[in-house]
């Protein structure tokens, strides 16, 4: 888990986090979001997706608090909220190694430093970064920036998490573990916003997704939950399995691959692991990726 709250992070019953009232931004007296209003629910997963210039971003670096709006107001449930932000093209002039940044920004948003201690290495060692912490920021990989730039909003264990295309510039791993982070923030009660283009791997973890179009909300996009199987397998190459097109997600367990697939492409999942010589230990119905009720 990434950490312990105070709060309680369980019930069914959502409760309002943020709330959005006729939003509005222009810059140079172009109209780039108008009369926004939504309701951001506590333990929530978010979506705001459009194409390109729509003001996604806009959007969400206003509710991050690094813009003004310029029209409408913001409605918080708790003035104390923490917010926790990842852009989507991270400062790339960063003079300090991965741990050392982490360090400096836990210091500066007032992380007790037990906390830290533990959460810094824990997060680098889950996104493959601890080997490059004899390195600067500024020197590393597109997708290892990116990394450094999600877990400096994670460790902040936010009440709300916003993350701007996060799945720019990873590879299948550290998506896969962004993904097992993120279930486990929002156990512990953080709402997550955030935007992405045409992936089908937030698509059933998001619990509702909202379209802009020429800066407005124009509509809601109802999530229909498709049944998810969790297939539970023996004696297969998990880097083989990771090229299958329609795995969700996949989890090591001992000597065992759990693999999440969609209820309609089971049956062929099913025809590959035995075509690989895999075997098949059992095949049961669950509600999200990652979840094992037995």
């Amino acid at each position: 888990m990434i950490g312990d709250r105070d709060e309680n992070g369980g019930g069914s019953a959502v409760t309002m986090l943020v709330e959005l009232k006729n939003i509005g931004k222009a810059y140079d007296r172009k109209s780039v979001l108008k009369n926004i209003s939504l309701t951001i629910g506590k333990q929530q997963i978010i979506a705001i997706l459009g194409g390109n210039g729509v003001g996604k971003s806009t959007l969400l670096r206003i509710v991050a608090g690094m813009e003004r709006p310029s029209s409408g107001k913001m409605i918080f449930q708790n003035k104390k909220i923490k917010i926790g932000y990842a852009p989507e093209r991270f400062p790339k002039n960063i003079r300090f190694t991965p741990e050392e940044y982490l360090n400096y920004t836990g210091k500066i948003s007032g992380m007790p430093r037990s906390i830290m201690h533990k959460s810094i290495p824990d997060l680098l060692k889950r996104f493959k970064l601890e080997q490059f912490n004899d390195q600067w920021v500024m020197n590393l990989s597109k997708g290892n920036i990116q990394k450094v730039g999600i877990i400096q909003a994670i460790i902040k264990r936010p009440d709300l998490l916003i993350l701007d295309e996060p799945l720019s510039g990873l590879d299948s791993l550290a998506q896969q573990e962004l993904l097992r982070i993120m279930k486990e923030l929002k156990k512990e009660g953080t709402t997550i916003l955030l935007t992405y283009h045409e992936s089908n791997l937030f698509e059933k973890m998001v619990d509702a997704a909202y379209y802009v179009k020429n800066g407005v909300l124009t509509k809601t996009i109802d999530i229909v939950k498709e049944p998810i199987k969790l297939l539970e397998v023996e004696r297969l190459d998990e880097s083989n399995v990771e090229k299958w097109d329609e795995i969700i997600n996949i989890e090591k367990k001992t000597d065992k691959l759990l693999l999440y697939v969609h209820a309609k492409d089971s049956d062929k999942v099913l025809y590959r692991i035995l075509q690989s010589e895999g075997s098949i230990k059992r095949v049961v119905t669950v509600e999200t990726p990652g979840e094992d009720n037995t």
